[in-house]
């Protein structure tokens, strides 16, 4: 034990950049396997279009809180000094006041949005739309806040309390009661009361006694105006962002039924959404490491080793989706969320891509390029858009699966070799780690293609899973990604 807890020590350092994120990734790992646990739960307890439902809800969510305060919050973690750090936080903190006023107003004409919408099933619970909200911002803002203290390990708690109380609160609704698509809203607003009041108890122990005295009219005023950029190019960058990635939630109802986008949301719960929390782990020491960085002129290093690593995480799971998506799927969703699987063949690499990049984007904000970013975000927005449309169009989902996915493979790529041209990385550079993980997994995904008509479902799966364990356990191995054993 004297051994061991020095190296537990270093793994877990506050300092550098390995220690937050791993600190940060430990409790994403735990609202991953609660989730992966519950989920073929859920997929028994609530139909296809119940999720259908829940998923349109948490779209509008999602694009909300992106502009709920003109991004003021991505400047909290820039100034030097405290004091204009919390005029910033209360700056944002105004801002989603306003905003939740907005639509608290919006919110009394609901059911005729929802019939204009074509997703009349949805009207009854938007008037949780305005609390959800203020929850959701000051947890967001509280995170940001103890990020700029690196407070990661409070951050990791605030995860397990959001992720454990929304998947318990579900599976509870849905064995108890027959509310449907009830259950789950209800679930995902509940899970927001929790954390938010984690976060208030959270501040008031620690860095939120560093936000006391920085309310001032004039100080807002200063910060309102020296991160203009942000409230101008951020945040119509970020609302795209955000409609992009839930942009076939938002139309599929338009040209099929909220049946599709139930198994559309499977699929993207499968692997965006991991991704997603794991690249969300990684932005948040990625911005303040690469903020020093920058100011230290080793920038490209850094941005070459994350990347490097971002795309070390989400290559084999991608490849081995693709490879046998629907055994999978029908194993452990069901089979009735077979199509799902279907679906997650088209998309993997889209949804790889957009794990790859999403972190990354920080760079615009550490080298004040909000307008490149705005420019992608409004390509990207225009090459999805038209790809649903045209599927949509010809009525073939599995065609507009295909051209979504291809559209957003092209502009990911444009987008990741923007940012690393940004950071000064070459392009060889940018390209090595693509090939050298997909060797690494190709090796571990073949057995489970290869034995998906001679084996059961559970055969496929097991041997998938085998497949993953021994690639983490090679990459691990050959990057050095633990610290040394302590010696002597």
């Amino acid at each position: 034990m004297q051994r061991i807890r020095p190296w537990f020590g270093r793994l877990y350092s506050r300092e550098g950049f390995r220690g937050p994120v791993v600190t940060l990734l430990s409790g994403t790992a735990i609202t991953l396997a609660i989730s992966y646990l519950t989920v073929p739960i859920l997929t028994r307890l609530f139909t296809p279009e119940e999720f259908g439902i829940s998923d349109y809800f948490v779209m509008i969510m999602s694009i909300l809180i992106t502009f709920s305060s003109l991004r003021y919050e991505d400047a909290i973690l820039l100034p030097k000094e405290d004091r204009d750090a919390g005029a910033v936080f209360w700056l944002t903190i105004l801002l989603t006041g306003v905003t939740v006023v907005l639509t608290l107003i919006v919110a009394f004409w609901r059911h005729e949005i929802a019939s204009f919408l074509r997703v009349e099933a949805v009207g009854p619970y938007l008037w949780l739309v305005p609390p959800t909200l203020l929850l959701m911002r000051f947890a967001k803002l509280s995170e940001v806040w103890l990020s700029r203290f690196k407070s990661f390990r409070t951050i990791t708690a605030g995860e397990v309390v959001n992720k454990f109380t929304m998947l318990s609160s579900r599976v509870g609704a849905g064995a108890a009661t027959t509310l449907g698509a009830g259950g789950l809203i209800g679930g995902f607003f509940v899970a927001h009361v929790a954390s938010a009041a984690y976060y208030l108890v959270a501040l008031k122990r620690g860095a939120g006694s560093r936000l006391s005295g920085t309310f001032d009219g004039a100080a807002l005023r200063r910060v309102a105006r020296r991160y203009r950029r942000f409230p101008a190019y951020s945040t119509p960058a970020a609302a795209m962002n955000a409609v992009v990635a839930r942009l076939p939630v938002l139309l599929l109802p338009i040209y099929f039924n909220l049946e599709t986008v139930g198994l559309f949301g499977r699929a993207f719960v499968a692997l965006a959404v991991p991704l997603s929390l794991i690249g969300t782990a990684i932005s948040q020491v990625f911005f303040v490491h690469a903020a020093e960085a920058n100011r230290d002129h080793r920038l490209a290093a850094f941005t070459r080793t994350v990347h490097a690593r971002l795309v070390m995480i989400g290559m084999f799971p991608t490849l081995m989706l693709i490879a046998v998506g629907p055994e999978l799927f029908t194993f452990v969703f069901g089979p009735e969320w077979r199509t799902a699987g279907v679906f997650e063949q088209y998309l993997a690499a889209w949804f790889f891509a957009g794990g790859v990049a999403s972190p990354l984007t920080r760079l615009f904000d550490v080298l004040e390029r909000q307008r490149t970013e705005l420019l992608i975000s409004l390509t990207t927005f225009l090459a999805l858009t038209t790809a649903l449309v045209i599927g949509g169009r010809a009525g073939s989902i599995l065609l507009t699966m295909a051209l979504m996915s291809l559209a957003g493979v092209l502009v990911r790529i444009m987008h990741i070799y923007t940012m690393m041209r940004l950071a000064s990385v070459p392009g060889r550079e940018t390209l090595a780690p693509y090939l050298k993980y997909a060797a690494f997994s190709i090796p571990f995904v073949v057995p489970a293609y290869a034995v998906r008509h001679i084996f059961p479902l559970w055969g496929v799966a097991i041997t998938a899973a085998a497949g993953g364990f021994i690639y983490l356990a090679l990459v691990v191995w050959r990057e050095r990604l633990l610290p040394s054993p302590p010696t002597e």
